[in-house]
């Protein structure tokens, strides 16, 4: 079968060569050239597996883009999410020791209420993650001061602190690092790391930020490495 039969055959089929590679196009006459009897088949099976290569790339384009904000922090965008054990951020490189697995927090209204000035966390991811590096000369009831980092590396001060006995927050300070990346309620979640610094041996925080399109408390768990 010559190029011109194949074209003949692959048209009456309603299949358009042209929306593949030329790798594939090449491969599929080729191949029809070579095999005699057989090349209607073995040229479908090439077609069909060009079509699904082609409908995967198609796809990937489509794929939401992370969302920029205008203070250089990166928002992840729908997808799998499952961060690493240790923060990575390329300034912190060497210098966290002792370090929590991460957990997740969707913001609620009270969480961007400059009012409030405060990110709480639950009391599961407290007690799970946070206060087993605590030391006992840390008191929560005065506030320990820590510093928290964004994935940039950017450094703000805030205070880790028990509020009314029983909610633990970032407080001093939150109202700054949500003005500064802009957060929302509801649609922007929190990654959290707690680790020791190598050098000063103080408590430090990195947050990774992603936002999702959601306008309601999730009802599902707190996202874990765990889970």
């Amino acid at each position: 079968m010559g190029k011109r039969k194949l074209s003949e055959w692959v048209n009456g089929k309603g299949i358009n060569l042209e929306e593949f590679s030329m790798e594939f196009r090449a491969a599929i006459i080729l191949l029809a050239i070579k095999h005699a009897k057989s090349d209607e088949k073995l040229a479908m099976a090439l077609l069909e597996r060009a079509e699904r290569s082609r409908f995967n790339e198609e796809h990937a384009k489509t794929e939401p883009k992370p969302i920029q904000s205008s203070h250089s922090q990166t928002y992840q965008h729908f997808g799998p999410y499952s961060p690493p054990d240790c923060p990575p951020v390329q300034s912190l490189s060497g210098l966290i020791g002792a370090c929590s697995k991460p957990f997740e927090k969707q913001l609620t209204p009270t969480d961007v209420r400059t009012d409030q000035c405060r990110l709480s966390f639950n009391k599961a991811d407290v007690e799970n993650f946070l206060l087993p590096l605590l030391y006992k000369i840390h008191d929560l009831v005065r506030g320990t001061p820590v510093t928290v980092y964004d994935m940039n590396g950017k450094e703000c001060s805030m205070t880790f602190k028990r509020w009314a006995s029983k909610f633990h927050v970032l407080t001093e300070g939150w109202n700054k690092f949500c003005k500064e990346h802009e957060l929302r309620k509801y649609e922007d979640f929190v990654t959290v790391w707690m680790f020791r610094h190598v050098r000063t041996g103080e408590l430090c925080f990195v947050f990774s930020l992603r936002r999702m399109p959601v306008f309601k408390l999730s009802k599902r768990g707190p996202r874990t490495n765990d889970n």
